[in-house]
C-alpha cells in the first residue's frame, strides 16, 4: 500500500526573501525583477528628469505642505483625514 503525504509547507516570510534577494548580484537582481515585471500588471518607471517635470513636483509637493501646516493643529492622522477628505475616510 501507497500512503500519499502532503509536503511540508515552507513559510517564507517577506523579510527572509527580501534579505534574500539582496544577496544577490546586481545582475541577477535585475533578471530577477524583469522576471518578476512579467507576473505582474503594475510596472515602475523612473521619473522623468525634465525641468517642467522637476518644477510640476516641486509645486506640488509644496501644495501639499501648506495643506499639512494647516492641518496640523488637528491632531491625529484620523482626525486630520476626516477633516480633508470627509467622513467616509475611517468607515
Amino acid at each position: 500500500m501507497t500512503i500519499a503525504e502532503r509536503p511540508k509547507k515552507q513559510s517564507n516570510n517577506y523579510r527572509k526573501v527580501f534579505e534574500a534577494a539582496l544577496r544577490l548580484s546586481p545582475d541577477e537582481q535585475r533578471r530577477l525583477s524583469d522576471e518578476l515585471a512579467r507576473y505582474s500588471t503594475i510596472h515602475l518607471a523612473a521619473p522623468s528628469g525634465a525641468k517642467d517635470a522637476k518644477r510640476a513636483g516641486q509645486s506640488l509637493a509644496k501644495q501639499v505642505r501648506t495643506e499639512l501646516a494647516a492641518a496640523g493643529e488637528l491632531g491625529s492622522l484620523d482626525e486630520t483625514m476626516k477633516h480633508l477628505r470627509g467622513r467616509e475616510w475611517s468607515s
